[in-house]
């Protein structure tokens, strides 16, 4: 099942580029999710996704937010925003005897846009807390660090 996911996870960076969109961006994501990172950016908010390995679980871990920029501001002419959104998680068992997992998170994040032409990276620390609604509830906390490659 590993190497599946680790199939997926290759073609999908393959692919991403290719079918990218004006204000798409991708990348690798670390965590308590690891794998790809994905964000569709749009005029009032963006639509964050990650795909990949639920460490804290074992579970194929997907998860898609709404992430709205609440403040701005500049460390020496580095541009910051400040982010907070809704969405939600959910963990597919690759393991038999595994419940599906299900949780609403409430992530918050830091995000870094680089300015530069030939190095379109954007660099993200998000904390997404949240509350488990199956197997069993309970209140959930999910980790990201990452790095998204712009392709607008």
């Amino acid at each position: 099942m590993k190497k599946m996911l680790l199939a997926l996870l290759m073609i999908s960076f393959v692919l991403v580029p290719v079918s990218a969109k004006n204000g798409f961006a991708a990348g690798v994501n670390l965590g308590t999710n690891a794998g790809l990172g994905l964000r569709y950016s749009m005029s009032d908010f963006d639509i964050v996704g990650n795909i990949g390995y639920g460490f804290l679980d074992g579970y194929l871990s997907v998860d898609a937010a709404a992430s709205y920029t609440v403040a701005s501001f500049q460390i020496e002419q580095a541009p910051f925003d400040v982010t907070v959104g809704g969405g939600a998680y959910v963990g597919i068992p690759l393991s038999s005897g595994t419940n599906l997992g299900l949780a609403v998170i409430v992530p918050v994040g830091l995000k870094y846009h680089m300015n530069n032409k030939d190095l379109p990276l954007d660099f993200y620390l998000r904390l997404a807390p949240g509350y488990w609604l199956k197997p069993s509830p309970y209140f959930y906390m999910g980790g990201y660090v990452g790095a998204l490659w712009r392709f607008d």
